[in-house]
């Protein structure tokens, strides 16, 4: 018996020793391996799975996405393709379709929109140095939440600029000086400053505050004359040129025409019709250049900011120049035309999202925008850090001024800011 196992223990000694030796030269793949460099990047769906709601916004355009109105989901935070800073790394330059820091390498901003200073000269009385900080990177506890953002955008007003706010009781050299204030508190943070023309005056026929009119006028570049004056040496400050153009044609988006347009004006508290010469998007570049500033100039596109897909045959003249889209949940506004209107180009450009939102308590579709962004490299701030009003009818961030997020899009917001610093 021995004689007979003999040869059939040798054998199995030798299987036993080539097979060593072929796991030792050619180990089996790790399950995970490699594969956030070798994984294909998904699109986003063409539709919004979850339930949708339908509401009307200001000025009537319908609105859908989300969870449905009173009703919260666990926020989900998308798998990042991205990475993040914490803080500013200025001065920044375009090359290619990127934006790269002061150490040569590609930089991406993601923020909050601290909304109220387009409308009001004193804004919402919450610029101190503590509640602003809440919105970058410290430690927070039961009582305060730091977001870890590292990019702050402010929207102002040319007409309380230029002029100040009677209603108010509000000179133009109070206002300016709240946000030099407030501009240089936050760069002291270390974090980027999105100064942007968000209100203007129709050709000076919307006082006050001004409104959310359709093209910029002789004013806005007087405005842009003085901030990038004041401002040119931040090298940390960027300059959004004009919030959400929307007029009849990409001729007069680029270049002077005469525009009508009915939009909300403050100085009556109502609508108003009237009759304006704009200026054009390239003019607002060229006032910038011309006081001899270099910094990032954001240039939003066509239909309320959003649509960049005729920028190669409308493109603007000048350095440094990042392309702006402002995504929200309307019809025209879905994941399926997201391609088309900002990604595509974001592949030759530079691309920045300074504003984006959901009006319904939500996550669904910023969701899938985040994830967009992120897959694509693309800057964003999200709408809106203030207090006021209801969720379900406006884009909030916040419950308090010590940061708290609100349900839905609040905590989708800092949870995904949040990750960018993991």
């Amino acid at each position: 018996m021995l004689r007979l196992f003999k040869p059939v223990i040798l054998s199995i000694c030798i299987l036993a020793i080539i097979a060593l030796g072929v796991y030792k030269f050619n180990p089996p793949p790790v399950a995970g391996a490699n594969a956030a460099s070798h994984s294909p990047v998904s699109s986003p769906p063409k539709t919004l799975s979850a339930r949708v709601t339908v509401n009307k916004n200001a000025t009537g355009n319908t609105i859908t996405g989300g969870q449905g109105s009173g009703r919260y989901s666990k926020p989900i935070v998308a798998k990042k393709q991205a990475t993040g800073s914490a803080f500013a790394n200025g001065p920044y330059t375009v090359q290619g379709n990127a934006i790269l820091g002061a150490d040569g390498k590609r930089y991406l901003f993601h923020g909050v929109g601290r909304d109220s200073l387009e409308y009001n000269c004193w804004g919402d009385g919450h610029f101190d140095a503590q509640e602003l900080a809440y919105m970058g990177s410290g430690s927070g506890n039961s009582s305060v939440t730091y977001w870890g953002a590292n990019t702050v955008r402010l929207p102002l007003s040319e007409g309380i600029w230029l002029n100040g706010q009677s209603s108010e009781a509000c000179s133009a050299a109070q206002y300016q000086s709240l946000i030099s204030s407030t501009v240089n508190t936050l760069t002291t943070l270390k974090l980027n400053v999105i100064l942007d023309l968000q209100w203007s005056d129709a050709g000076g026929q919307s006082l006050q505050g001004g409104g959310p009119w359709a093209v910029p006028d002789a004013d806005s570049v007087i405005f842009w004359q003085q901030v990038a004056t004041i401002y040119k040496s931040y090298s940390n400050v960027l300059f959004e040129l004009f919030n959400e153009p929307h007029p009849g044609t990409w001729a007069c988006w680029l270049s002077a025409c005469i525009t009508s347009d009915t939009s909300y004006s403050q100085d009556c508290n109502c609508t108003k019709s009237v009759t304006f010469n704009s200026v054009g998007m390239q003019a607002l570049v060229n006032a910038v250049r011309g006081t001899g500033a270099t910094n990032l100039v954001l240039v939003a596109g066509m239909n309320w900011g959003y649509d960049l897909s005729q920028i190669t045959k409308f493109p603007i003249q000048g350095t440094n120049v990042v392309y702006d889209t402002h995504p929200y949940p309307y019809v025209e506004k879905q994941p399926n035309t997201w391609n088309t209107a900002f990604g595509n180009i974001s592949k030759t450009y530079p691309v920045i999202s300074t504003e984006s939102g959901q009006y319904d308590c939500g996550t669904g579709y910023m969701s899938q925008l985040l994830a967009y962004f992120d897959a694509r490299q693309v800057s964003w701030t999200a709408w809106a850090w203030v207090v006021q009003g209801s969720q379900c009818g406006y884009p909030l961030l916040i419950r308090d001024y010590r940061g708290t997020p609100t349900a839905g899009m609040g905590q989708l917001i800092y949870q995904h800011l949040q990750s960018y610093l993991k």
